[in-house]
């Protein structure tokens, strides 16, 4: 007897009261360009009462063999079809595809793709709302293809619409936590992050289409309360924990937890609570802050987030609804600058360290732009801006650096300042003055020594110093292109200097390099030696 071929891919779909969108679900499986024989589906019928397991019988007669129905009662909730699916597929590769949404035709196709490619254990199919929402940080997981992502990007989207390797799967036991009856799929795809040798991305198709359905049948439509929401989370830290080392990585997926989880209540619902509401909420809140906000996590937060953590792990309920209410209304007041630090304008002052934002403003910094470039003779001419963020520019000093890349030797040029009165901005409720942020530079190219000179800005202003590159920060309508000329940089009679000035990538770079001598002319054959050439030839 012939064993049937190993399908390429287990399409894995929980079905529960999914008519008639489970009609336009299978469609979107049966039209796949990866080809039928690549594709098994397994359906589990938990329990519907709307016709749907009658249907997957009537698609299962009409794809004998491709086709696998299964039947319970209701279990509550997707874990446990989407278990036992697992158990009865076959495939390379499983997908999990719930029953009201869809796939894009060519989604099977691309994803097997990128993980042949790559080796990966798991591919993320770029996700698109129909008429439910894509998170922002979704929209950047899925911006471009990725052959090997970071773990702590992908992270931030834990939805199991994604094709996972079944020996990966196999391998470390995953399934899906069958107590759960929302979010469940988070504890499932953060192992299999964690196991992946591989993480691929397909970004450039619409592979995976989230149904929102009109009767708001879909399951994560009510939500969950905190309670359940940071107990849950909880869990997803252990994960965290046993899957990880202590450092940056651990920390960076934690953050995700902290920011999400913990304290994404901390809104205008919780102003508008009541004073036993907000109590109940904060207690609830802080044993899993002290125990998720270590310094690694804490130093990748913002200002009014490390405010909230501190203020939870306090009890400081008012001073916590006036962080909150301070963050709402855009963080009014102007930062200040103590002791060479810049520090934000927070209604709460009892951890002055957890108010310092110079990192996050120097590292935003100098806000830059080259709006001019042009030659005259062997002089560069550049003009454009530059400030330090959340700074006024009223003791704002500019200077150019010119690092020539071989040496380190730095040449440092003086600006002429130039008012930029329409780059003053508002914050918030605060307007920060940047009108003397324009600069205008003449860089003398004959005053250099030869070879790659890289140009950036230095801006410092109270205390404060922040540096730039200017190959990126460009105005649209300067050339991308290196410019390249001939110019006579040496003493008269002196062999010119072929210069070329443009982007290297992060870089603005003039390059110099002095033409070669030309070749001597050849001496002319003696006398003697025309001779000889003469007889030998004769002699022949």
């Amino acid at each position: 007897m012939t064993t049937p071929p190993t399908p390429t891919v287990s399409v894995v779909i929980p079905v529960y009261n999914a008519m008639p969108y489970l009609e336009q679900t299978l469609a979107s499986v049966a039209r796949q360009s990866i080809g039928a024989d690549a594709v098994e589906i397994v359906a589990v019928d938990d329990g519907s009462t709307d016709g749907g397991g009658e249907f997957l019988d009537a698609w299962a007669e009409r794809y004998a063999g491709a086709m696998t129905v299964i039947h319970q009662e209701a279990s509550g909730g997707p874990s446990r079809p989407r278990n036992v699916g697992l158990d009865h597929a076959t495939g390379t590769y499983v997908f999990f595809l719930d029953g009201d949404d869809c796939l894009g035709p060519q989604a099977l196709e691309r994803l097997v793709a990128m993980a042949e490619k790559n080796g990966a254990d798991t591919v993320l199919a770029k996700l698109v709302g129909a008429g439910r929402a894509i998170s922002p940080t979704a929209r950047d997981v899925f911006a471009k293809n990725v052959d090997r992502a970071d773990p702590a990007v992908v992270y931030w989207t834990l939805m199991p619409f994604k094709l996972f390797r079944r020996a990966m799967i196999e391998a470390h036991g995953l399934r899906f936590p069958e107590h759960m009856r929302i979010s469940e799929d988070q504890h499932f795809v953060a192992r299999a992050y964690l196991h992946s040798s591989v993480i691929s991305v397909v970004g450039d198709y619409d592979c995976y289409y989230l149904v929102g359905r009109q009767d708001q049948g879909n399951i994560t439509h009510g939500g969950l309360d905190y309670a359940t929401m940071v107990a849950q989370a909880d869990e997803l830290v252990d994960i965290v924990e046993e899957l990880t080392e202590p450092g940056e990585l651990r920390d960076r997926l934690i953050t995700r937890h902290v920011k999400v989880e913990l304290l994404r209540r901390f809104d205008r619902r919780f102003l508008n609570d009541s004073e036993a509401e907000r109590k109940t909420v904060a207690e609830l809140a802080r044993p899993h802050a002290e125990r998720w906000v270590t310094p690694g996590v804490l130093a990748r937060l913002d200002v009014s987030e490390r405010l909230r953590v501190h203020c939870i792990k306090e009890g400081l309920l008012d001073e916590l609804a006036a962080v909150v209410e301070w963050d709402l209304a855009g963080r009014p007041g102007k930062t200040v600058v103590r002791d060479g630090r810049l520090y934000a304008a927070a209604p709460y002052t009892g951890a002055p360290e957890l108010c310092d934002v110079t990192d996050e403003a120097l590292g935003a910094s100098p806000r830059r732009r080259v709006d001019e470039l042009s030659w005259e003779g062997n002089v560069v001419e550049l003009a454009g801006y530059a400030y330090l963020d959340q700074i006024d520019t009223d003791e704002l000093t500019i200077e150019t650096v010119l690092r020539h890349r071989d040496s380190g030797r730095e040449t440092v040029l003086p600006v002429t300042y130039e008012t930029t009165p329409h780059l003053t901005v508002s914050r918030g409720r605060e307007t920060y003055d940047y009108g003397r942020a324009g600069f205008r530079i003449r860089i003398d190219v004959a005053t250099l020594a030869e070879g790659a000179w890289d140009i950036s800005l230095r801006c410092s202003a109270r205390d404060l110093t922040a540096e730039g590159r200017l190959g990126g920060p460009l105005a649209p309508d300067i050339p991308r292109r290196i410019e390249r000329r001939t110019l006579p940089l040496g003493p008269e009679g002196s062999r010119p200097y072929d210069v070329s000035l443009g982007p290297e990538g992060p870089q603005l770079t003039l390059r110099l390099k002095q033409q070669p001598a030309p070749p001597a002319p050849p001496v002319p054959p003696s006398f003697l030696t025309r001779v000889k050439r003469k007889l030998r030839r004769l002699a022949r």
